[in-house]
């Protein structure tokens, strides 16, 4: 019982530091910049259909239009993230 009690503890604290360094990045203007997996996949259906929209909409395509956007929109996040 001891050992969960004081995992208990220790997630506390971590909540509370979780909650004072978010208090700090919205004080200090920092906003996170990473997409939910939601506008991910919101970001990838609109390259794909422009991709797609290129192709004249050829169904025999639409993976490899959906890879190609999943491609781009990775490689536009992580050079975002490393600025």
């Amino acid at each position: 019982m001891a050992k969960k009690s004081g995992k208990e503890k220790e997630q506390k604290k971590l909540r509370k530091a979780e909650k004072k360094n978010a208090k700090k990045e919205k004080k200090a203007g920092k906003q996170s910049t990473k997409p939910t997996a939601e506008e991910r996949f919101e970001m990838i259906a609109t390259a794909a259909y422009y991709i797609a929209e290129k192709h004249g909409f050829d169904p025999e395509r639409s993976t490899q239009d959906w890879h190609q956007a999943e491609l781009q929109i990775d490689a536009k996040l992580k050079s975002h993230n490393n600025r």
